[in-house]
């Protein structure tokens, strides 16, 4: 499980290491969905499935949460509206605003997203013991706060 060190080892390498380690979760969560027989799932839904998992809320502030674009947001919602995922009404505080909640189907495929989540989380509990995993977390989320 140990890699060799890389003297060579700066930001850019972390790049590549982190992209490469995107790829295969996607693709390994993608795989899971599929593997419990539910079909259309992207791993670009998953942010949203996460975040509409107990309540509903705006597209601007999706968009936000998700750190992308309004329309890149849109894009993505109708897409999940259109295949069953997601449910949409205009928001009765400003009615200039749309509220995107979860749909029966959706809250189905949210639910089984967070099983796979879960496994997917105990097994690098398992396989890295807890305290490096906790440790991995915190420094990405480290990380994060400072490209904030």
């Amino acid at each position: 499980m140990s890699r060799p060190q890389n003297p060579n080892l700066n930001f850019n390498n972390l790049l590549v290491l982190v992209s490469k380690l995107r790829r295969k979760l996607d693709s390994q969560i993608e795989a899971e969905v599929y593997y419990r027989g539910l079909k259309n799932f992207k791993s670009s839904y998953l942010p949203i499935f996460l975040l509409l998992y107990k309540d509903g809320d705006t597209t601007v502030n999706i968009a936000e949460a998700c750190g992308v674009t309004k329309q890149a947001s849109s894009k993505l919602i109708l897409e999940m509206t259109a295949l069953g995922f997601l449910k949409t009404h205009v928001n009765k505080e400003d009615r200039r605003s749309t509220v995107v909640l979860l749909s029966a189907k959706g809250k189905r495929m949210a639910t089984e997203v967070r099983k796979c989540l879960s496994k997917l989380t105990e097994n690098y509990k398992s396989l890295m013991g807890k305290n490096k995993y906790d440790s991995m977390v915190e420094l990405l989320d480290i990380l994060l706060v400072l490209h904030e």
